[in-house]
């Protein structure tokens, strides 16, 4: 399984407080280490997006949420954006949202 991250990741990362980018670089790492999408949906807090018939993900900890969507296709996972959990919701630009 292929992993691309988003630019954007990286620069929301560093605008949490530190013992988030901790947890998120846990988090990144348990994504990294999967061989395939089966074994990172196993983890409890990766969960399909509700109203959403493409195949979007959130993965959460602790108060921060990152966004995932899977490519079936090319077998790759997209990690999109990591925000609060108040924000993850309000400020992504989802198909689904209309």
């Amino acid at each position: 399984m292929n992993h691309i991250v988003i630019k954007k990741v990286y620069k929301e990362t560093e605008k949490i407080p530190l013992y988030a980018q901790e947890q998120a670089s846990k988090e990144m790492d348990n994504i990294e280490n999967a061989k395939d999408f089966s074994e990172l949906t196993e983890l409890s807090d990766v969960i399909h997006m509700e109203g959403t018939v493409e195949p979007y993900y959130r993965l959460k900890f602790g108060k921060y949420r990152y966004m995932l969507y899977y490519d079936i296709e090319n077998e790759t996972l997209k990690v999109l954006s990591l925000t609060h959990r108040k924000d993850t919701y309000k400020k992504q630009n989802l198909p689904w949202r209309k």
